[in-house]
C-alpha cells in the first residue's frame, strides 16, 4: 500500500492492488526499501568478482541466445551488453498504453530489487528515477516469445536508459537520450550482466496480468449486479441463490456469487418467491382440469437459476490467475541467480512465461463465459415469449414502427462470437526459434494482450444488458426494485435515458461501458448494500 504518497517495493509483498493504483497515478512515488540495498550491492559485487575471476556464467562472459557458446573478453563486456538489449528490441505494432508501461516497470525494479539479478545500485536507482520522473519508453505490442522473458519489451526499456529508443517524457515523444537529458537523469553505464538482467525476465507479461486480473474481478462483481437487475426484472426467482443449497455444493466462486447475489437482491419486489409460485401451481393442479399449461414455470432457464454455477468457475478461474500473477510478481526470473547467501550462482529457465500464458489464457476463457451468460440473458429481453410479459425487444411505444433495442443484440452477439476466437490458447502456440536454442516458448504477452481484449468486450456485452435492465425496470416500474438495483438504475440512467424513441446508442454504449471499466457502478452498488465479495474464503461460513 502507498504510505504518503510513496509504494515501497521490497520484492517480496507487491500486491496486484496495490501495482495498478500506483500504476495508473503516477503521482505515487516508488522507492525500494532501505534494507533491500545492501543485497543488491552484495549480488552485484560477487558478480564483479566473477567477471574478474573469468568464472564462465551465461550473460556475464558469454554471449546469449544461439551464440551461447562465445566466450567474451572482459573488455568488451559493456559493448556486448549495449549490442544485447538493441539486438533483442524488435517488437512491432501499436504501443502499449503508458499505464502499462509504468506498471511493466515497477514490475521489474520489484524482481530486480530482491537482489539475485546482478545489476548495479546506481543502475537500478536510474530505472527508479525513469518511472517517477516519468521517462516511459515506447513498447510496441506485438513479438514477444514469452520464453527469454520479454525480451523486446524490456529491451525498449533498457534502451532509454542507455539514450536509444524513444520515450514519451511529458505528453511529447522524444529520442531516448533527449528523454532522459529533459529528465535530468543520467545514462546507466552497463557492465557484465546488466543488459542481460533488465531484459531477460517475465516483467511486461506479469504487469499486463496483473491489470487484467484487477479489471476481470472488477467486470465479474459489476456483472453480479447487472445479473440481480436482470433477475428482478425478468421476474426471476431469488430461492435458486439461497446459501444453504451452495453449502452442499461448495465451490468458491460459487458461493462468492450467490452470496453477492442474495445481498443484492434483499428488498426486491419484483423477484418471486418459489414457495409461493409452488402454492399458486398447487391450487391450480388441484382443480383436476386434467394436462394444462400454467402462465409461469415452476422455476427459471439457466441464465438466471444456474448463475453462481456458471459465473462462479469464472471467478475461480480469475482466483487462479491472480494467485499465479502475485507468485510471478515477487520472484526473481531472470538467468543466471546470483546467491550471496551461497557464494553461488545458477542457470536455470525463470524467465520462462508458461505460467502467465495459461493464467491468461483461462482469464480468456473465463471472461467470454461471462460474456456468453450475460448475452443469454439479453436474448430473454429480446423475446417477448420469455420475458414475462415485457413487450417484444423492450419497445413499449410504437411497437413495429420503432425497432426498439433488437438492434443492440446484432453488438452482443458479434463481440460475443469475437470472445469466443480469442480464446485459441496462446500458451500451447510454441514455435521454436533461435536455431532451436528457445525451442519452446510461451507467447506469455500473445495470452495477455488476447485476454485484455476480452475483457473490453465483456464489458461491451455487460453494458447493454444495463441498458436493456434500465429499460426493462422502467416497463415494470422502479419502484418494485430492491435497493441495490434501484441504486444501479439510476446511476445508468444519469448516463441514458428511458427510450421511447430510437436513436443511435453508440455513444451511450461507449459511455456505459467506460464507467463499467471505472468500477463506478459498484461503487454506487456497494454504498447501498456493502462490499460485494471477490472469492469465498470461509468455506461457505459467511452469511
Amino acid at each position: 500500500m502507498a504510505v504518503n504518497g510513496t509504494l515501497e517495493l521490497n520484492g517480496e509483498e507487491l500486491s496486484i492492488e496495490d501495482l495498478i493504483i500506483a500504476g495508473r497515478n503516477p503521482q505515487i512515488a516508488i522507492s525500494i526499501r532501505e534494507s533491500n540495498w545492501k543485497k543488491i550491492g552484495d549480488c552485484r559485487a560477487l558478480v564483479e568478482k566473477w567477471a574478474r575471476e573469468e568464472q564462465v556464467i551465461y550473460g556475464v562472459n558469454t554471449s546469449c541466445g544461439g551464440f551461447v557458446n562465445y566466450l567474451l573478453p572482459r573488455e568488451k563486456d559493456r559493448e556486448f551488453q549495449q549490442n544485447l538489449i538493441r539486438s533483442v528490441t524488435t517488437n512491432v505494432g501499436s504501443y502499449l498504453p503508458d499505464q502499462i508501461v509504468r506498471i511493466t516497470m515497477i514490475t521489474r525494479v520489484n524482481s530486480l530489487c530482491r537482489g539475485y539479478s546482478g545489476i548495479k545500485p546506481e543502475n537500478l536507482s536510474i530505472y527508479l528515477e525513469m518511472i517517477n520522473k516519468g521517462v516511459l519508453p515506447l513498447i510496441p505490442e506485438q513479438g514477444s516469445l514469452g520464453s527469454s522473458g520479454d525480451l523486446g519489451p524490456l529491451g525498449c526499456i533498457a534502451c532509454v536508459a542507455i539514450g536509444d529508443w524513444k520515450a514519451r517524457f511529458q505528453g511529447e515523444v522524444m529520442a531516448g537520450a533527449e528523454a532522459m537529458k529533459a529528465a535530468g537523469i543520467p545514462l546507466m553505464k552497463l557492465n557484465a550482466k546488466e543488459g542481460l538482467s533488465m531484459i531477460n525476465g517475465t516483467s511486461c507479461m506479469a504487469g499486463l496480468a496483473s491489470e487484467n486480473v484487477f479489471d476481470a474481478m472488477l467486470t465479474i462483481k459489476q456483472a453480479d449486479a447487472i445479473a440481480a437487475l436482470s433477475i428482478e426484472t425478468l421476474l426471476g426467482r431469488s430461492n435458486p441463490f439461497d446459501l444453504r443449497v451452495h453449502r452442499q455444493k461448495y465451490h468458491p466462486g460459487q458461493y462468492a456469487t450467490a452470496y453477492n447475489l442474495s445481498k443484492l437482491l434483499r428488498g426486491s419486489e419484483m423477484v418471486l418467491d418459489e414457495q409461493e409460485v409452488s402454492l399458486d401451481l398447487q391450487g391450480l393442479l388441484k382443480k383436476n382440469m386434467g394436462v394444462q399449461a400454467a402462465d409461469i414455470p415452476v422455476e427459471d432457464a439457466y441464465s438466471l437459476r444456474c448463475t453462481p454455477q456458471l459465473a462462479g468457475p469464472c471467478r475461480d478461474g480469475v482466483n487462479f490467475a491472480r494467485e499465479t500473477v502475485i507468485r510471478e510478481l515477487n520472484s526473481s526470473n531472470d538467468n543466471p541467480l546470483i546467491f550471496t547467501e551461497f557464494d553461488t550462482f545458477i542457470h536455470n529457465g525463470h524467465f520462462q512465461g508458461q505460467s502467465l500464458s495459461l493464467a491468461m489464457d483461462t482469464v480468456a476463457t473465463v471472461m467470454t463465459t461471462m460474456s456468453v451468460i450475460s448475452d443469454r440473458r439479453i436474448d430473454r429481453f429480446m423475446d417477448s415469449s420469455n420475458s414475462v410479459g415485457l413487450p417484444p425487444f423492450l419497445c413499449a411505444e410504437d411497437t413495429g414502427l420503432r425497432m426498439g433495442l433488437m438492434p443492440g443484440q446484432f453488438m452482443t452477439s458479434s463481440v460475443v462470437a469475437e470472445n469466443r476466437t480469442l480464446c485459441i490458447p496462446a500458451s500451447v502456440q510454441s514455435i521454436p526459434s533461435t536455431a532451436d536454442f528457445q525451442d519452446v516458448v510461451s507467447f506469455g504477452l500473445i495470452a495477455g494482450r488476447k485476454a485484455r481484449k476480452v475483457i473490453q468486450n465483456t464489458n461491451y456485452v455487460l453494458s447493454f444488458e444495463l441498458l436493456c435492465g434500465a429499460q426493462a425496470a422502467d416497463i415494470r416500474g422502479v419502484d418494485r426494485l430492491g435497493p441495490a438495483s434501484r441504486a444501479l438504475y439510476e446511476a445508468t440512467r444519469e448516463t441514458i435515458p428511458y427510450l421511447d424513441y430510437d436513436t443511435v446508442i453508440i455513444d451511450y454504449l461507449e459511455a456505459l461501458t467506460s464507467r463499467l471499466r471505472s468500477g463506478d457502478f459498484l461503487q454506487r452498488v456497494e454504498e447501498v448494500v456493502g462490499p460485494l465479495m471477490d472469492i469465498d474464503s470461509s468455506g461457505g461460513r459467511e452469511e
